[in-house]
């Protein structure tokens, strides 16, 4: 079987759903023909190409009748049995492709919250969340559409032992270290706050914890603000900000300078496979919430993003857990997590199915394809 995956290239090309088809494209790689076109501004440096073909394709937004006939020739070449989409913009050119050759259009919607703006119909809607799940499937201009939930997949993180060890010899070792991989912009602002709260929450409480916050810098004025937050609670010397891209290049690498992990989607996944003690940040707290056994399901449905909410949530009851957690050091279980729903060799047989069992599209949805495409166009020249 010949798979052929489309994605967007129109900022920085290192987001969340590019690390997602890279997982998938290299798992599926390995038994089936993969190649993956990458159309935009520039080549994302995330697509590894280990195990799929690759082929970048310039797009600028005003080039659309180049684009599409470079990918048309490519497409010819590959003569691919499933044409899969990962972002809207991309899949204003694969529907294109599908429809010509008489199969069915697939897009995955990579978690985040549900649509506000356009989204396109496809034949089959691959999502990460239940959230996303109940929109679609509750959503008129859906109906036609096969929507399927297929969480996230990510691998077993690799440690890269041995910058683990050059951070440890720059900064020292601690007796417990919390850690937040995330960019430092506006989108992670209030879950970087959180992980200082409970950072000074818990030395209140004489626990011997530091914060360790690892991520490249998105907003000057969002680093600033963090930095005089922290000095405003007097956590200075407990608080480690590393930036360089030594340390933020493949930062899950790194996930074992942390004992504590307040992680959001693939990284909370990713630190699940070496079962750590997990938090993620909380929509309506100050602080962010324990991930345990009896609230899992709840969290997962939102893909253990900050729109996190849990029913009969108690702000004081959860940090008395997270307090607890670490003076009784009760037993973890986040990689039975990972077994259960998160490692990619599950998601494989997931979309190979998919794959397997197309149905012939029957309706061709041209006035769809034509307000895809011009929202592809205005994203490119707009934003």
């Amino acid at each position: 079987m010949t798979i052929v995956y489309f994605i967007t290239t129109v900022g920085h090309g290192k987001g969340g759903h590019f690390h997602s088809l890279n997982t998938i494209a290299n798992a599926i790689g390995k038994t089936q023909n993969v190649h993956v076109i990458n159309i935009g501004y520039k080549p994302s440096e995330v697509l590894d190409r280990a195990n799929y073909s690759y082929t970048f394709v310039g797009f600028n937004g005003y080039n659309v009748l180049t684009t599409y006939a470079k990918i048309n020739k490519l497409i010819a070449q590959l003569q691919p049995d499933v044409i899969h989409a990962f972002d809207v913009e991309s899949f204003a050119f694969s529907r294109r492709f599908s429809k010509k050759r008489n199969q069915p259009s697939f897009l995955n919607k990579c978690g985040g919250p549900n649509p506000k703006k356009y989204f396109p119909q496809p034949n089959q809607l691959i999502l990460f969340s239940k959230e996303n799940e109940t929109y679609f499937k509750t959503n008129p201009r859906y109906n036609n559409t096969c929507v399927t939930v297929i969480p996230n997949r990510v691998k077993p993180v690799n440690v890269d032992t041995e910058r683990v060890t050059k951070f440890l010899n720059k900064y020292g070792t601690a007796e417990l270290s919390l850690l937040r991989i995330a960019r430092i912009g506006k989108h992670y602002h209030k879950s970087i706050i959180q992980a200082i709260n409970v950072l000074g929450w818990l030395r209140s409480k004489d626990i011997p914890v530091r914060l360790i916050i690892i991520g490249t810098i998105q907003s000057n004025t969002v680093y600033d603000e963090v930095k005089e937050y922290i000095s405003s609670k007097a956590l200075e010397e407990h608080v480690i900000i590393e930036t360089s891209d030594e340390f933020t290049h493949n930062a899950s690498e790194l996930l074992d300078v942390g004992d504590i992990i307040i992680g959001t989607g693939r990284n909370f996944m990713e630190a699940s496979s070496l079962n750590k003690m997990l938090l993620v940040p909380y929509k309506d707290s100050d602080y962010p919430l324990l991930v345990t056994d009896s609230n899992f399901d709840e969290i997962f449905a939102t893909n253990f993003s900050p729109r996190t909410q849990v029913s009969g949530f108690n702000e004081e009851q959860n940090l008395n857990k997270i307090y607890q957690q670490l003076n009784r050091k009760q037993a973890l279980t986040s990689k039975t997590w990972f077994n259960n729903y998160f490692n990619v060799k599950g998601g494989v047989k997931a979309y190979k199915s998919l794959y397997l069992n197309q149905d012939i599209p029957k309706k061709s949805r041209r006035l769809d394809t034509l307000v895809n495409v011009l929202y592809a166009i205005k994203t490119f020249i707009v934003g």
